[in-house]
This record gives structure tokens, sequence and C-alpha cells, in this order.
């Protein structure tokens, strides 16, 4: 099976646990979700049809002025800042590449071609998206063996929490193969401030089945605007409670594609979060690199 891919970049982790740490990343393409609501008036969404991924003249291929590869992209202030990891406008800008080749990329963008650090260190891969638990799940456990003879010691999902994890890579994880990696389920369960249904968002039997992959560590992290969204994330940490799903920490993370929609609401979201007892998440990466595709 070959994997379908946005980029693979080497950077530092701006959200969440691991922030600040020097990481792989690598973007699948294909998601169950648009989130077209981030960044506009709650309910008052401009139609899809409408949305800057569909409305791109230069994402089509036959535009003389057309995109020649992703780093090439804009950073869309609406709707979700990574549209091209899933929206076919953009499918034939995508890598398709046996597991062996995307190791080989991966390798090649690691300063000495290894996951382990001048000093001892370790480089965690990040396994983003799109949404990384879709079909391809099936290379996960070939692509991470082959990282884990470079020196892989953690990776990360991140996962919007809708889709279980399939037993071959439970089995995978829990196996003298792959016990050995440690793993990290970030889960970004999608607040109605995406515009998503909270129907289709809120799926705890997933999260449990995070749970059976021995020794791994599950936060959950919620893109916020104002106390509106923290009433949400309440509902969704009792539904977890009520599934028994083992989250081992929960973030808040200011919305904002932008440096300038970011510093709209971090300074509200921080306090908010002082005031509930949620952990602020930064967006470090929208403070270095301005959120730019390949940072």
């Amino acid at each position: 099976m070959k994997l379908r891919y946005s980029e693979a970049f080497y950077s530092v982790q701006g959200e969440g646990r691991w922030v600040g740490v020097p990481s792989l990343f690598l973007r699948v393409f294909g998601c169950n979700f648009e989130c077209a609501g981030f960044g506009q008036e709650r309910g008052n969404l401009i139609p899809v049809e409408e949305m800057p991924y569909n409305t791109d003249e230069k994402a089509d291929p036959n535009n003389e002025l057309a995109y020649k590869s992703i780093e090439e992209l804009p950073v869309t202030p609406i709707g979700c800042d990574s549209s091209a990891s899933w929206s076919k406008k953009y499918k034939h800008l995508q890598l398709t590449k046996t597991p062996e080749e995307v190791f080989e990329h991966l390798v090649s963008l690691l300063p000495n071609g290894t996951f382990e650090g001048r000093h001892g260190e370790d480089i965690h891969l990040v396994i983003t998206g799109g949404e990384p638990l879709l079909g391809w799940q099936r290379v996960w456990p070939s692509l991470l063996s082959m990282c884990k003879e470079r020196g892989l010691k953690n990776v990360t999902f991140e996962t919007n929490g809708s889709k279980d994890v399939t037993p071959e890579l439970i089995n995978y994880f829990n196996s003298p193969e792959g016990e050995s990696i440690h793993v990290t389920w970030s889960t970004s369960p999608k607040l109605s401030l995406s515009g998503e249904k909270l129907e289709d968002t809120l799926k705890p039997e997933c999260l449990v089945s995070m749970n059976q992959v021995l020794n791994s560590y599950l936060y959950n992290k919620f893109v916020v605007r104002d106390m509106l969204d923290f009433d949400e994330v309440d509902m969704f940490v009792q539904a977890y409670k009520d599934a028994r799903v083992i989250v081992d920490a929960v973030y808040c993370m200011p919305e904002g594609a932008t440096f300038e929609q970011q510093t709209l609401t971090e300074k509200d979201v921080a306090e908010a979060c002082m005031q509930t007892g949620y952990k602020f998440s930064p967006r470090l990466h929208i403070n270095l690199f301005g959120n730019a595709w390949g940072t």
C-alpha cells in the first residue's frame, strides 16, 4: 500500500504536551471533517462553495499561475488552516509513495539521519493531517519499524478523535516490535465552533480504543474562542469520563490561523484556563513561522 501525503518537514512542536521539542512532521492527505467554522461568525458561515479552498483559481493545475508545491500555498484565515491536506482541489500537489520511500524522505530531513539528538535527546515523529487514523493506519507498523531502526522512541498522532484505532495497530504497539515506541494521542475533538456537528465529533468509543495501547499518553486539545466554547469543553470532558476514557490532560488552545487572529483571543483563553483549571496550549509555530506550510 502506498501513502498519500501533503508534506514532511522538520520543525519544533508548537502545541500541547511536547511544545518546543524538535520534531519531524508527516502530514497525511484526507480528512472526514472540513471545519469551515473556524475564523467565522457563529451561525453565519459563508457557503461552502465560497470557502477559500473552493475559490482559489491557482489550485487549478491548468492555470499557468498554478501552485507547483504545497509550500507555495497561502495561510487561509477562515476554515481549516490545512485544507490542502484534504481538499480534492489540491490532490495533484500530494505525494504518493511506498512506506520505504516515505522513510527515505523522512530520514533525509533529519539533521544526522537519525532520531537521536546531538546530546542524547530524542527527536519525535508527529503524524498529522488531515486525519492520520483513516485507512492509512495499515501503513504505520512498517513505517514505524523502519524509523525505530534509526532511533525513534516517540510518536505523536494528531487526530480529531472521531476514528477508532484498528486492532492491527493496537496489536503492533503492544507487541515486542512496537512496544518500545512511546505513543502520544493528541486528540483535538471539534467543538461547534468548527462548524461540525457534535454528534459527529464527540466519539468517546474512539478514545477508548486509543487507551488500549499500553503505556500510551492521551490528551485533549480543544480550539476555543470564548467562554461559550469552555461550556462545550466541559461537556466533552464529562462524556469522556462517563465512558471511562483515561485522559491524561486537557488543553485549550486559542483559535486563529494567523498571528493577528491568535493575538485577539489568546489572553482571554489563558485567563479562562486559569478559571477552569484546564491547561493552556500556545500555538508556538504561528509565533515563530506564521503558520506557513512546511513549518
